[in-house]
């Protein structure tokens, strides 16, 4: 009887709390070393918007709210914001290799790290390449890449029933700046009613990518399982 009430007894369990159940043991919290290497890799993106809200801050003749990002690139201090394109980009394919360990043996495991470190080469080419034709090459690859990577990431949340209220959220990071990208291009027009807000429309379609990182940490510091347990 009670071998019998073994096998029956699944059977009356709600299928959620089966998949909950059978999911459970394949999925560990982050360790701390990861977890200390990707804070380490979202701090530097997260520094790389501080350095050019203070350059453009404190940049004479700088208007944030009209000039680009990569306007910082020119002039006798323009080689600060080229590092900070570098830097970023670094801290991109770091956080790519982190991610790599992370999703190891599961979803997404190989195409997020690759995405992200495209990403991560684009930054680095728009702190090499000031100038057109490179630069604005660079910055699409960069924009594609970032986009692409978090609706991808996105598959591995839905496919984890702890993560899949993170996958609206991803996608909607992903999707944002091919809404808000199509404005820029119309404010980089002089004659549009837009152009007085060229940078803040710049500023705002490539910042989804940083606050996804910065928001990601939350769960994952308090312990939210996420790695395979055989990885």
């Amino acid at each position: 009887m009670s071998t019998l009430f073994h096998h029956v007894s699944p059977a009356n369990q709600p299928a959620s709390s089966m998949q909950v159940a059978t999911d459970s043991p394949a999925a560990t919290p982050v360790p701390r070393r990861l977890l200390l290497w990707l804070t380490v890799g979202v701090a530097g993106t997260a520094l790389f918007a501080i350095v050019y809200l203070i350059e453009g801050a404190t940049r004479p003749g700088y208007n944030a709210w009209q000039q680009t990002i990569s306007s910082l690139s020119f002039g006798p201090t323009g080689w600060i914001q080229q590092a900070n394109f570098i830097l970023c980009g670094v801290s991109v394919i770091w956080l790519a290799f982190v991610w790599r360990q992370i999703l190891k043996g599961g979803v997404c495991a190989r195409w997020y790290p690759i995405l992200h470190s495209i990403e991560g080469l684009g930054l680095i080419a728009l702190g090499i390449f000031k100038e057109d034709p490179f630069h604005t090459v660079s910055m699409i690859v960069c924009i594609v890449a970032m986009c692409a990577s978090l609706v991808v990431i996105a598959r591995r949340f839905w496919g984890d029933p702890r993560w899949r209220g993170w996958t609206t959220f991803s996608v909607a990071c992903g999707l944002w700046p091919n809404l808000v990208m199509p404005l820029f291009g119309v404010a980089l027009n002089p004659h549009s009613a837009l152009s007085g807000y060229t940078g803040l429309i710049e500023r705002l379609a490539t910042s989804p990518d940083i606050v996804w990182g910065v928001v990601v940490l939350i769960p994952l510091w308090a312990g939210r399982n996420l790695m395979r347990s055989n990885a």
